[in-house]
């Protein structure tokens, strides 16, 4: 197989229902063993995110955590970026969002969770995760450095029209399902991957992605992407080719590149 790298997603689409299944998992280690690079792009932060791909021993060449304000290679930080000057913006997450997350070095602040709103388990088990990975801080101005803010609204519709809002406040926010992710400015999926093929001195044709949500569109349509059956229209016309699994994506890129 010619070398041949593979960015995905994580949740909802390497991870769906709380799992990796077991096909995408031998997938990824044919795909690993033939020369390819795979590694996970995702919104989720460090901590989070480790704990969950150690639970499946899936080996990954690299991570672009929290949108790319961090990226891992090689089991070094290949680059790190801070959030700046998103104090203005807290009493409005406040007031629209049912929690939020600060995410800092080591160390975390959360929000209270609106007591009027049902928290599904999913979220209380990324709220859960958080206080058990990070040293919880009472104020937000007690984290000495921030990498990305994650909101959770009520909905689809409430996620994009708080992303728009906090554009005008000079913040890049990417809307994903019912979640906000604030991130340093200029950090994005595409231009994580990007800098990912740079470190690998591989060629734009040679980087594959996969994804199922609105963060994800610039990476697909930038690159080679697959979007996952249950994305919205606009995310697969972003991809412009769908698979129902990572590890089917997979497989048809080994097929692809041995030709």
């Amino acid at each position: 197989m010619k070398r041949a790298l593979f960015a995905s997603d994580y949740d909802g689409t390497l991870c769906r229902g709380g799992r990796i299944d077991e096909d995408t998992i031998a997938a990824a280690a044919r795909f690993h063993a033939q020369g390819g690079l795979f590694g996970v792009c995702s919104g989720r932060d460090p901590g989070t995110l480790k704990a969950e791909l150690a639970q499946f021993g899936l080996v990954c060449d690299f991570l672009i955590m929290m949108n790319g304000a961090r990226i891992e290679a090689d089991g070094s930080c290949l680059r790190e970026i801070t959030l700046q000057e998103y104090d203005c913006v807290l009493p409005l997450l406040r007031e629209r969002t049912q929690f939020f997350a600060i995410i800092g070095n080591g160390m975390a602040y959360l929000s209270e969770c609106d007591p009027k709103s049902e928290i599904p388990q999913g979220d209380q088990a990324f709220v859960q995760a958080i206080r058990r990975t990070y040293r919880l801080m009472p104020r937000p101005e007690d984290l000495s450095v921030a990498y990305q803010i994650s909101c959770r609204t009520e909905n689809d519709s409430a996620a994009v029209a708080l992303a728009d809002e906090l554009h005008t406040h000079g913040l890049c926010a990417y809307p994903n399902c019912e979640y906000v992710d604030i991130v340093p400015a200029g950090v994005g999926k595409a231009e994580a991957v990007d800098a990912v093929r740079e470190h690998y001195r591989l060629p734009v044709h040679a980087v594959w992605t996969a994804g199922d949500g609105r963060n994800d569109m610039e990476m697909l349509s930038r690159f080679s992407g697959f979007a996952m059956m249950q994305a919205e229209d606009c995310v697969k016309q972003a991809a412009g080719r769908t698979a129902d699994s990572v590890g089917r994506a997979l497989e048809h890129i080994i097929m692809e590149e041995q030709k």
